[in-house]
């Protein structure tokens, strides 16, 4: 298979199908710790740049937990979870300047 048109690509995930509706279970402490996480990788704090990627794992993983037989990750929505849980809440803002 060749490489896929950009249009036709947004064309394909952008279809809606049945299973698009289907509901995940994601908590708002998990969806907080989520969020703080990706905003840290997005200030700089470095020790979160492969948390995110963690994150999008995860809720891949969710979206895909829910359909038996489908899930295409590597680890299930509970073993990413215990991963992001473990982390420590990155702290807010852009990390402190070290001193040179």
């Amino acid at each position: 298979m060749g490489t896929l048109d950009p249009d036709k690509y947004q064309e394909l995930l952008n279809a809606h199908d049945e299973l698009d509706n289907v509901p995940v279970r994601l908590t708002r402490h998990q969806a907080q710790k989520c969020a703080a996480i990706i905003a840290a990788g997005q200030d700089g704090h470095t020790a979160y740049a492969e948390a995110t990627v963690t994150v999008a794992k995860y809720l891949q993983a969710l979206a895909l937990d829910v359909l038996p037989g489908i899930s295409l990750t590597e680890k299930d929505g509970a073993a990413l979870w215990q991963i992001l849980e473990d982390l420590p809440w990155p702290a807010p803002g852009p990390p402190a300047q070290q001193p040179t």
